[in-house]
C-alpha cells in the first residue's frame, strides 16, 4: 500500500506495482513497455516455443491435466471434452483454443458455429466467386457463378477470370504465319490466309474455345 507521496505534485507515477492492469501491461504489474515480463505459465496464452504443450502447462510449467492438453485422450469424444471430469464440448466454443471437433479456433465441427469463409481468398462452402456469393458472402460484384460450368457475368471463360472466379490457365498457344504465341485462355488471334493452330494442355476432359471471323 502506498502511503506517502513521490514528487511534489502529488502523483504517483507509472508503476508495476499498484495491483491495476494499466500503462500497457498485459497481466497486472507485468509485461509491457515499462514491467517485467509476465511469468509466462500465468500469462494464458500458449508459449509452443517456450516449451508448453498447452496453455500454461507441459514444459517448465506445470504438467497438464489429461482434460487440459490440446489431445485427443482415451475417453474423450472430442478434444479436452466428453469425458468424465472433462466439460461438454458445445462448451469450448468460446475459450479461444483450438478443441472439441472444431476445425477453426471457437468454429466448425458439429458443435460450433461454422468457421467463416468470407475472406480467406478461397472459392469454398457454397460461394458462387471467391468469398462472395452463397447464403453466407455479400453478393459477388461480376454476378457471376465461379462454379456453374457456363461462361456468365464478367467471366472471361467458362468459371475462370473475372473480378471473382480463379484466373484462367495461361497455357494456349497459337501459330500464326509460322510463328507461335503464347496467350492467356482468352486469346485472339488474326490470320490471313493460311491454316491456324492452337495447341495447349491435354484436350482429355478439357475445353478450348475460339472465335474466327468469316472472311
Amino acid at each position: 500500500m502506498l502511503t506517502g507521496c513521490l514528487n511534489d505534485d502529488n502523483i504517483i507515477g507509472e508503476n508495476c506495482y499498484d495491483e491495476i492492469l494499466n500503462n500497457g501491461e498485459e497481466l497486472v504489474d507485468c509485461g509491457g513497455p515499462i514491467c517485467d515480463p509476465c511469468d509466462p505459465c500465468e500469462n494464458g496464452a500458449w508459449d509452443a516455443l517456450l516449451g508448453e504443450q498447452w496453455v500454461d502447462c507441459g514444459g517448465s510449467c506445470e504438467p497438464c491435466a489429461t482434460n487440459f492438453n490440446g489431445v485427443l485422450d482415451e475417453g474423450e469424444t472430442g478434444i479436452d471434452c466428453g469425458c468424465p471430469g472433462c466439460p461438454a464440448c458445445p462448451e469450448l466454443c468460446g475459450d479461444g483454443l483450438l478443441n472439441g471437433f472444431e476445425t477453426g479456433v471457437d468454429c466448425g465441427g458439429v458443435d460450433c458455429e461454422a468457421c467463416p469463409t468470407c475472406d480467406d481468398q478461397e472459392l469454398n462452402g457454397n460461394e458462387t466467386g471467391i468469398d462472395c456469393g452463397g447464403s453466407n458472402c455479400d453478393p459477388c460484384e461480376c454476378l457471376c457463378d465461379c462454379t456453374n460450368g457456363i461462361q456468365d457475368g464478367l467471366e472471361d471463360y467458362i468459371d475462370c477470370g473475372g473480378p471473382n472466379c480463379y484466373p484462367c490457365a495461361s497455357e494456349i498457344s497459337w501459330y500464326n504465319t509460322g510463328v507461335q504465341y503464347f496467350g492467356d485462355a482468352t486469346a485472339t488471334a488474326e490470320l490471313v490466309g493460311g491454316n491456324l493452330q492452337i495447341t495447349g494442355v491435354s484436350l482429355t476432359g478439357a475445353q478450348v474455345g475460339f472465335v474466327v471471323a468469316e472472311p
